[in-house]
């Protein structure tokens, strides 16, 4: 044997080793992913699992088997890539919005509500940022704005102005902090309660818009920062369980509805994704909503917005509303992208016009 051959065998063999740890490692990665999205979060450390993203993985999966010539696995050539492409698939399936709905804003232009909702940062860092913010605020020209991490009173004094908001209709509330909820009307705005959660803040407020009272459900979760723990020379933060929170939710939509008082809107940065299973109890909880993201053709990520993996921001509207679509924005100004929220209010009921729902999609009849 000669040196050349020896040389090229121990290299061809730490090669084959190298494809074994990488081929090991993606497939334990896919087993846990598999997991977090199919089983979801019942426990804090599972839901741990629900973050690792499919796409990303997929992605990974499909460059370590082509670096082996497709024979990662002993099942046949390219099964990983194969595997890598169904991740792929099912990531972008389960993060853009599917349901097909018709627009028929045109048709009850009078009866269709805009709502925004956005996490602003405090205003953005820069000397332009809180500028731009506003125009984008205003380049969409909502009925109903509810923002989160708003700046301190006197920049947001100059929304309000821009936007021809009165400040007697401003109501926000903050508990020891600087970065007040906001929900924001150019009609009179109402704070029924404030609202004690784990894990985070919310509000109930009544906005009069068009001759019809909508109650909104702000909520401001608190941030990813249950436990901090050491890495090397690093801190890992971790994200919080939200299934107290999300329950905690729940139980005040029920009441409210019980007490003939339902919500209609509930929207805020919940810093929770929206395949935790705390969501489910959305669907049907006094009356049910839908989460207006999925009714949508865009990517539903809002966090963060130069690479938007997680939607931790939803607006969930009450299915009585119908013609609900919504269209998702990014902006530089801010690390969470904001969403705009179309919804028709009740139609007269001498409208010959019959809109239902059919497997999450809306028909005229």
């Amino acid at each position: 044997m000669s040196l050349s051959s020896f040389f090229f065998g121990i290299i061809r063999f730490l090669w084959r080793f190298i494809g074994l740890i990488l081929t090991t490692i993606t497939i334990l990665g896919i087993l846990l992913a598999l997991h977090g999205h199919i089983i979801r979060d019942p426990s804090a450390k599972l839901g741990l699992l629900m973050y690792i993203p499919l796409i990303p993985l997929g992605i990974w999966t499909i460059l370590v088997d082509l670096i082996q010539g497709g024979r990662s696995l002993f099942l046949f050539r390219f099964s990983l890539t194969l595997i890598g492409l169904s991740l792929i698939t099912w990531g972008y399936l389960t993060m853009v919005g599917q349901a097909n709905v018709q627009a028929i804003a045109k048709a009850y232009p009078d009866n269709t509500i805009k709502v925004l909702h956005w996490n602003i940062s405090w205003g953005g860092k820069g000397k332009n940022v809180w500028q731009q913010i506003r125009n984008e605020i205003q380049r969409h020209n909502p009925d109903i704005a509810i923002l989160n991490e708003t700046p301190k009173t006197k920049k947001f004094k100059q929304l309000l102005t821009q936007m021809g908001w009165k400040a007697q209709r401003f109501y926000n509330y903050e508990v020891r902090r600087h970065n007040p909820l906001a929900v924001c009307s150019a009609t009179p705005v109402t704070i029924k309660k404030y609202i004690k959660i784990r894990n985070a803040y919310a509000v109930i407020m009544e906005i009069m818009i068009r001759n019809n009272k909508l109650r909104i459900l702000a909520v401001d979760g608190n941030a990813n920062v249950s436990k901090r723990h050491k890495l090397w020379s690093r801190r890992l933060i971790l994200p919080k369980w939200r299934m107290p929170m999300l329950n905690d939710l729940a139980e005040i939509i029920k009441e409210e509805a019980d007490d003939n008082h339902p919500i209609d809107i509930i929207a805020g940065d919940f810093n929770a994704l929206s395949l935790s299973i705390g969501f489910d109890k959305f669907a049907t909880a006094g009356g049910g909503y839908y989460l207006a993201s999925r009714f949508s053709q865009d990517w539903r990520g809002t966090w963060k917005t130069y690479f938007p993996l997680y939607d931790i921001d939803h607006v969930w509207v009450h299915k009585r509303f119908q013609g609900l679509r919504t269209k998702l924005f990014s902006h530089s100004s801010s690390d969470h992208r904001g969403q705009i929220v179309k919804f028709v209010l009740p139609i007269n009921a001498k409208s010959r016009t019959v809109m239902i729902y059919k497997n999450s999609s809306l028909y005229l009849e």
